[in-house]
Formats: structure tokens, sequence, C-alpha cells
């Protein structure tokens, strides 16, 4: 008979997280998150990670399960904590990416109150969640529990990964009593406290399988690529981050002469010499549209098909980007059969036995001079080591990156994945939590870094393993490139100071210190060289502030 250990509601949900696999948790607590915050020291096994903003928060989180496949919970305070966090769990739907919310809420007893920081929790989470569980019933924490985290760990291309569980103060209190034989039945595959290898198992033996209907939409698709001259495999995250899903694409290429192409907004690539060559796609609508249509035929893998960011042309009223009419397109976007619909597409269209399709090395150049974003793309690919891992919220100053670093030694690339900025710093945390012997690189934009700087507090704290590059040119220029397409009149007082960040100039090195980070500032290359390689031979975090002229 499976054991029951009866305590109280906080410390059975703990238990709960850590037998469905959840170490980490990231939080950012309260006066209703007590309780839990009292368990993690009663029971051993929980990693806690106070982060000093709730978008702080969720951005970790991200982070962490975009490296493991597996979910980080967050800790937050109330509706009111939820919202502040609401931007990067945005960006986590947008990834895919399995990520567990524990919400406190007021005691259900004082609910009917209506207290000054009462909200309706449930709604505000409903807008990024794709489950919302309220744990009324303290005999039900362990079921809520793996519920929540099965459904987390189930990738899904409409809707995404994230799951809020709401958890009344006095549900926290309450006797209770843990049953690992419910976390057993919901979590077959559950990993145990002390390894995270079954959960990746996990997903890969789940993704194995296509059924029938998978493979009749492979069977067409398949035909219709192998009759084309000009195709194109578009992978989503969800595949572009399983490392034999990326060979076998890479092996579908070599056989068909096929494209290879990401989204524009990523999840994760691991790129780099002896990898897959991919395209990506690019970030402006009328570039996207003109890529695409060189390709009689699309196959999507693991993602929507992509529409334009924003629509611009009220007459045109364009928001594909693929032509429907013109193109033949297929989307094989089975929930849990990414890996297992690409599979069955590599032997349909005869790939199996391929040789991958690989980059050759080519390490750029070190250029020199005065910094400019061109020369910055290219001193980090040049000084970035084997095996980092590349936060890349750069926006318009690493426009170059991507062909840059091609041929760099093995890497990791992340980016923006939903379009809200300010993740960079923050998934920075999680992504170094979740693998502290790589090297983390935050390629990280100054406008957008500022709106959650309180990340370098985290960073010292812990004393992760993070550079983080600021690319220091004083203006919202992404802003300036949109009035520009929008054709909008001529620049006046107004729009001149909402795009500039230089009245007053944020200092980054002062910014840094102040959260006990260690940090200096580079106007040329070859200072920027001499900070990066101190910075690589050295622990803990580090910030460059890279002047831009």
């Amino acid at each position: 008979m499976a054991k029951r250990t009866h305590e109280a509601g906080a410390d059975v949900m703990v238990r709960a997280l850590l037998a469905s696999g959840v170490k980490v948790c990231f939080a950012n607590p309260g006066t209703t998150e007590m309780p839990l915050v009292a368990s993690f020291d009663r029971v051993p096994g929980m990693r806690a990670v106070l982060g000093l903003h709730e978008n702080v928060v969720t951005a970790a989180a991200d982070g962490y399960a975009r490296m493991t496949n597996a979910p980080a919970c967050t800790l937050l305070h109330l509706g009111v904590g939820l919202a502040n966090g609401l931007a990067n769990l945005h960006n986590a739907k947008r990834a895919l990416t399995p990520v567990v919310n524990i919400v406190g809420e007021m005691p259900t007893w004082h609910r009917p109150a209506d207290a000054l920081l009462a909200m309706d929790i449930e709604k505000v989470a409903s807008a990024v969640s794709s489950l919302v569980v309220t744990c009324n019933h303290v005999q039900r924490i362990t079921h809520d529990v793996g519920t929540a985290v099965k459904h987390a760990r189930t990738k899904r291309v409409d809707g995404g990964s994230v799951v809020t569980m709401v958890v009344p103060h006095d549900t926290q209190r309450l006797d209770g009593a843990f049953d690992a034989q419910v976390i057993q039945q919901l979590l077959p595959a559950a990993p145990s406290a002390e390894t995270m290898e079954a959960v990746e198992l996990e997903f890969k033996q789940e993704e194995a399988q296509c059924g029938a209907s998978s493979r009749a939409d492979v069977d067409e698709a398949g035909a219709a690529f192998l009759r084309a001259t000009k195709k194109l495999l578009f992978l989503g995250s969800a595949v572009c981050r399983d490392d034999a899903s990326l060979q076998r694409a890479g092996r579908i290429a070599a056989a068909t002469g096929c494209h290879l192409m990401c989204e524009n907004a990523f999840a994760r690539v691991d790129r780099g010499a002896g990898r897959p060559a991919l395209r990506r796609m690019p970030y402006f609508p009328d570039d996207a549209r003109k890529e695409l249509a060189q390709y009689s035929v699309v196959v999507f893998v693991g993602c929507r098909v992509p529409v334009a960011m924003f629509g611009y042309d009220d007459n045109k009223r364009e928001s594909q980007l693929v032509d429907f009419k013109k193109q033949s397109v297929f989307q094989l976007n089975d929930t849990q059969t990414f890996v297992g619909m690409l599979e069955y597409f590599e032997v349909k269209v005869g790939a199996a036995s391929a040789a991958c399709q690989a980059t050759p090395p080519k390490t750029p150049s070190m250029p020199t001079g005065t910094l400019n974003a061109a020369k910055l793309c290219s001193a980090i690919a040049a000084l970035q080591p084997e095996g980092s891992i590349i936060v890349d919220e750069s926006l318009t100053s690493g426009g170059m990156y991507w062909d840059i670093s091609a041929g760099c030694p093995p890497f990791s690339h992340l980016t923006l994945t939903g379009g809200a900025i300010g993740i960079g710093p923050p998934l920075s945390v999680g992504v170094a939590v979740a693998c502290p012997d790589r090297q983390v690189i935050n390629f990280q934009a100054d406008g957008s870094a500022m709106y959650t700087m309180q990340a370098l507090w985290t960073q010292q704290r812990e004393n992760l393993n993070i550079i983080t590059v600021i690319c220091s040119n004083g203006t919202y220029n992404i802003l300036k490139i949109e009035q520009m397409k929008q054709k909008l009149p001529q620049v006046g007082s107004a729009a001149a100071s909402l795009t500039n960040l230089g009245q007053p100039a944020i200092d980054w090195v002062q910014l840094a210190g102040g959260c006990g980070v260690k940090a200096s500032r580079a106007t040329s290359v070859e200072e920027f060289s001499t900070m990066m390689t101190a910075a690589l031979n050295s622990s803990g975090p580090y910030l460059i502030e890279a002047m831009l002229h």
C-alpha cells in the first residue's frame, strides 16, 4: 500500500511537486504563500530562488524549462503578483514551455469579504494558462499537483503548456496527506528526486508515437514533398530543441534537397558546426512573405503556420505569410507526436539512411576599432566558447548575429518568443540554474533590459555563470524603424522623446554594481575583447556595457 503521510497541505504540495519531477521554485512570495515558504524548509529537495519582481520569476521558470524540457514552478503572491508576471508568462506560452505557477489566494472563508488585494485570479490566469486548477480541498492536493504537472508536460501548439494552480491560504494550513500512488498513476514515468533524465525520456516516449490519422497527414505531405522542386521543411520550437529531431531534419534536407527554416521568434535552437543549417524566418512581414513565396510546398512541423507580428496596411489587410492558394501547405502538429511525425516523414521521403546535412565550422574573425552593432555580433561569435548558451534579446542590434554565428562551435540559442520585451536577464537566470556547467551569454538590448534589471541581483545572489552584454545605443531603435515603415509624419518632439533613452543616460556599470555584479564599459572592439575574455575566465555574473556607435 502507498505510504500516506499526514501533514500540512503546503507540505503535501511540495512533496507532490518533488514526486512529479519539479525540483526548482522561482519565487516572489507574500503573506498568503508563507505556509509554502515554510514547507521548503520542512520538506527537503526543492531549490527556492528569489526574484525581486514577478516578471523575473516567470521568465526564469521559462528559461529553466527550455533547457531541461521539464517544468519549474513559480510562487506568486495573489492575483497582483500573477499580473506582474504575465508578460513573460505570455512569452512562455508562445515558447510552448512547461511552467507550473503556484499562486496564493485568500482563505476560502475570507474571499467573500472582498479584501483590498482580492482579485479574480482564475480569470487573470486564463489569459496565459492552458489549465487553471483551484485547490479548494486539501485532500485533493496530490491529485491537483499531478494533474497540473502532467498537463504542463504536454506540448500544445495552440494554448501552450503554462498551468496555474490557485492555492487558498487555509488549504495550505489544513491537515492533509501525500499519496505517492496518485502521482505514480498520473505520471507513471515521473522522475525520482535524484534525476531529471526520466522526464526527458518520457517526453521522447510520448512523442515517438504517431497515430493513424497523423500517418495519413504525413503520407500526403511526403508525396507532395517528393514531387516538388522548391520545398521547405519549417521546424517549430518543440522540434528545434530536440537534437535527434534536428539530425533527422538534416538527413531530410540532404536526401531531398529541401531547405530548413525555423521561426523568427524561436524558443531554442541548438546550432553551430556539425549541426543542420537552418534559415531563420525574417521578422518583417514583407520580407517573410518574399522568403516563403519561393517554395511550392511548405511542411510545418510542431508549430502554427506563422502570421505577421503586426498588421500594417489597412487596405490590403494581410495577416498570412504563406499563400494557401498558390502553395501546398501541410501542418504536422498533432499534440504529443511532433517527434514521431517527423520520424515517419523521414521514412516517407526516403531520408532515413542519408548523411545529415551539417554546417561546416567557421569561426568569424575578430574585427577592430570602434564598436558598432555589426562588430559586436562578430566579436561575441568569435569569443563564445563551445557549449555556450546565448540568450538573445539583442533586437535591432543583433540582426547580423544569426548568420555570423552559423559555423561557431556547437551552442544553444534562445530568443524572445512572444514579443513581450524584458525577458533576457531573467531568462538567463533560469538557463544558468538549469545548466550550471555551461557559459550563459545574455546578448541584450538596453531598453528592454530595464524592464527586468532586478534579475542582476538574483544572478549575483545565486552566483550564476552569466555574462550580460548590453547593447548600449541609448534609443528604442525598433520604434524608429516602425515609425518609418508606417510612413508616419516627420518626427516631432514628442516622438523623439518617447524613443530616446539618453536623457538621462542609463549607466549600466553603476546599475550592475548596485546589484553586486562586476561590470565594465567598452567603446572599442579591443576593449570588449579584453573584458569578455576576463569574464569568461572568471566565475559568477559579469556585465559589459558595449557602447555602440
